[in-house]
């Protein structure tokens, strides 16, 4: 499990789905930590081939896993930092778990066949910009 703590109250966590719903438990779990307590107001999970570094993969993931009938936990009255400027009273807020995870028996809603993969090339291509930018860095340097 990876988890990613640098966008506020926002936490991003990638984990290997084991049954149906453990994308909750896991979410759920975080707000029962020191850590997510306080610091903790919405957690996104996503599956274990999603970097929660990146978050374009992540929002690719929360566009095409996320089923807010089926994925959303809300849980009200709970503890936050008390300079969130969304709490109410100061220190009390609800927070939320957001399941973008791929459903896994017995979940059985949705159809998700394709995986997230980098279109052919890519590598390549990725390979040849970092050439270009090294390039166009050395010229900016010399002059």
């Amino acid at each position: 499990m990876n988890a990613l703590y640098t966008h506020g109250l926002v936490v991003i966590i990638s984990t290997k789905r084991r049954f149906g719903g453990f994308a909750k438990a896991v979410g759920l779990g975080v707000f029962s930590t020191p850590h997510g307590m306080g610091y903790a107001k919405v957690v996104i999970v996503v599956d274990e081939t999603v970097d929660p570094y990146n978050l374009p993969q992540v929002m690719w993931a929360l566009s095409t896993k996320f089923n807010p009938q089926f994925d959303l936990v809300v849980v009200p009255g709970m503890s936050v930092l008390s300079l969130d400027p969304g709490s109410d009273p100061e220190g009390m807020t609800y927070k939320m778990v957001i399941d973008a995870t791929t459903p896994k028996a017995p979940e059985t809603h949705g159809h998700y066949s394709q995986e997230l993969r980098d279109p052919a090339g890519t590598q390549r291509w990725m390979k040849q910009i970092g050439k270009m930018v090294a390039s166009a860095a050395k010229q900016g340097g010399s002059r």
